[in-house]
């Protein structure tokens, strides 16, 4: 995707209103685009899971994530730069929150913000603000049976 077109699918997601439905959005975990009643997500890369692959037989699997992992950071590095032209710096923001509910054993937890927490676990990346929603640009993967996805995200989210 070049930049001008992830910046266009960036104002479409953060101008589309977020459909009825019911809460439960994963499908974008491993790799699809989605939308639900809190949030958008459109994938940006998604690797093919290593578990019980050859790889992961042959002790090959942990250099073999690491690629896919630098390059997909150099990928959101690549959007970032797309999307600060347009908006500006980004601000850094985290589920770390959300994260310690989860691990925590808070069962008040939304699926949305339970899947955000793991998927990211306490780290920090580069979002956007516009008004009660936040643009992300979220790299992660939910578990090792899961792919390795970078997606764009607009998740509602108030000002605290």
């Amino acid at each position: 995707m070049d930049n001008d077109a992830l910046v266009a699918l960036a104002e479409e997601m953060l101008a589309r209103p977020f459909p009825e439905g019911p809460a439960d959005c994963s499908d974008w975990l491993i790799g699809l685009a989605q939308s639900g009643p809190e949030a958008h997500f459109a994938p940006i890369a998604m690797s093919e899971s290593l578990y019980e692959t050859p790889a992961d037989y042959d002790g090959r699997i942990g250099e073999l994530w690491l690629e896919v992992w630098n390059d997909f950071e150099q990928r959101r590095l690549r959007a970032v730069a797309a999307l600060t032209a347009a908006w500006g710096p980004p601000r850094l923001h985290s589920f770390r929150a959300e994260y310690e509910r989860v691990t925590g054993n808070d069962a008040d937890v939304s699926t949305l913000d339970y899947n955000l927490a793991m998927f990211t676990s306490d780290e920090q990346f580069p979002a956007w603000r516009h008004g009660d929603r936040i643009v992300c640009l979220l790299l992660g993967q939910m578990d090792k049976e899961f792919p390795t996805v970078l997606t764009l995200a607009v998740i509602a989210r108030p000002p605290s």
